[in-house]
C-alpha cells in the first residue's frame, strides 16, 4: 500500500510517497534533474514495488520545486537537494532504521554526496551520476532552459563545486553504481573519474550502448533487478 502525503523536511513542504511494510529497513529514492519521485519511466515505482514484495519499506519524494512539492523549479538548488535528502536519511537513522539511498542522474550524484557525509548507511545505489569533472561556464543570463523548464545556473555551479567524483573517496557504505557508454549527459571523463575513485566496497557496472535513462524494458529490468538485489544483500550482510 502506498501512502502519499506532504511532509516538512529541510524547511520545505515535500511530497512523499511511502511504501510501508512496517520493517525497520528503508530505501530512500532521489530523482534526477527535471524528474520526480516516480523516476524515469516509473523505474523507481517498479523498484519500490520489488522491495515491498520482500518486506523492505521505501520512501520516494519530490525535491523542492519538482513534482508535487512546494516551490518553483527555478528556485532549485543542488546544495538544497543534498540537504533535503540528508535530512530525510538522518531522520530515519535517528529512529533506528537501517537506511539505503537510491538515486538516478543528479539524484545519483545527490546520494553520493549524502553518503560522503553520513557513514552509517546500509547501502547506496547510484544510477548514471554526474561526477562534475567538466568545466562549467554559466551563461551571461544566469538562466538555463531545458525541456520547457528554467533554472538558475547556480544549480549547476553548485553541482560542479560539489566535486562528486572526489567525494566518492569518502563514501563508506557499500555502493552500486551504474554507468552507460551511450550516455547523452555524462561524459566519458566523468565516468572515468568515478571508476578511478571507486573504493573496494563500490561496484561499478558499465552497460555498453545504454543511454542515460531511456532504457528498454529489458534493459531496465536488468538494472532494476541488480540494484534491488544489491540492496537486499546489503541489508542481509548488515545483520550477520
Amino acid at each position: 500500500m502506498i501512502e502519499v502525503k506532504t511532509e516538512e523536511y529541510n524547511n520545505h513542504k515535500i511530497a512523499v510517497a511511502r511504501h510501508d511494510t512496517k520493517s525497520k529497513s528503508i530505501v530512500i529514492f532521489c530523482h534526477g534533474y527535471r524528474g520526480s519521485s516516480i523516476g524515469p519511466n516509473r523505474f523507481f515505482v517498479r523498484s519500490a514495488n520489488k522491495l515491498e514484495a520482500i518486506g523492505i519499506s521505501s520512501l520516494r519524494f519530490d525535491q523542492y520545486g519538482s513534482g508535487n512539492s512546494d516551490g518553483s523549479f527555478f528556485e532549485s538548488s543542488f546544495n538544497d537537494w543534498v540537504a533535503t535528502a540528508k535530512a530525510i536519511a538522518q531522520e530515519y537513522l535517528n529512529k533506528g532504521f537501517r537506511v539505503a539511498l537510491f538515486g538516478q542522474s543528479m539524484g545519483g550524484s545527490t546520494v553520493l554526496a549524502v553518503g560522503s557525509d553520513i557513514h552509517d548507511l546500509t547501502a547506496i545505489v547510484s544510477w548514471v551520476p554526474e561526477a562534475s569533472a567538466d568545466d562549467f561556464n554559466a551563461p551571461e543570463s544566469g538562466v538555463i532552459e531545458e525541456g520547457g523548464q528554467i533554472v538558475q545556473s547556480a544549480f549547476w555551479q553548485e553541482a560542479h563545486d560539489a566535486e562528486i567524483g572526489k567525494r566518492l573517496l569518502q563514501v563508506k557504505a557499500p555502493t552500486y553504481i551504474v554507468q552507460c557508454t551511450a550516455d547523452e549527459y555524462v561524459t566519458e571523463p566523468n565516468r572515468n573519474l568515478i571508476i578511478r575513485n571507486a573504493q573496494k566496497n563500490h561496484i561499478i557496472d558499465t552497460y555498453e550502448g545504454y543511454l542515460h535513462s531511456t532504457w528498454t524494458y529489458e534493459q531496465s529490468e536488468k538494472i532494476i533487478n541488480k540494484s534491488v538485489d544489491f540492496i537486499i544483500q546489503s541489508f542481509i550482510q548488515q545483520t550477520v
